[in-house]
């Protein structure tokens, strides 16, 4: 028996996702990010909504699409879901609509699709005139592990320690 999913969508890169609507608590306008030092690309910084402080992570950069393209902040929003860890804003592109999707419509995350956006997809939807690319939150949130950079330590020959 089909069971119907209500799903929030949205635009990224030209690409058309969803996440289960039920988890969508809120979407924004692009609010000033806060950067945070040292970490991930994937999470540029921090936002504090009325008081709460909630990271912000950068969908383009974690599905490892296309940054090349400047990001029009006019559109741009940012979407706050609530995960197993706590509230998490999703920087997005564009906003699409919430849609009711028959389960009898997934089918697997196709081969063709680049490695970091097949790694959190769940499953896609074929609509009627488009794809729609059904992320996994829970996958979503577990960054790669990124390899550490080498730090160089140079050493002064010159260079005496005396003890005193």
């Amino acid at each position: 028996m089909a069971v119907r999913e209500k799903y929030a969508t949205f635009f990224l890169a030209g690409i058309y996702f969803g996440i289960p609507a039920i988890a969508v608590q809120e979407v924004l306008e692009y609010l000033k990010v806060i950067r945070v030092p040292l970490a991930p690309p994937a999470l540029p910084g921090i936002i504090n909504l009325r008081g709460q402080i909630l990271p912000v992570l950068d969908l383009r950069e974690r599905l490892q699409l296309s940054t090349a393209e400047s990001r029009s902040l006019v559109d741009t929003r940012m979407a706050v879901v609530r995960t197993k860890e706590g509230l998490l804003t999703l920087l997005i592109d564009r906003v699409g609509e919430i849609i009711d999707v028959d389960s009898e419509l997934f089918e697997p995350p196709a081969e063709t699709l680049k490695p970091g956006v097949r790694a959190v997809t769940s499953h896609i939807c074929k609509l009627e005139n488009q794809l729609l690319l059904i992320l996994d939150l829970v996958k979503l949130c577990q960054l790669p592990e990124q390899a550490p950079t080498p730090v160089r330590v140079e050493k002064d020959a010159t260079q005496t320690v005396s003890s005193g």
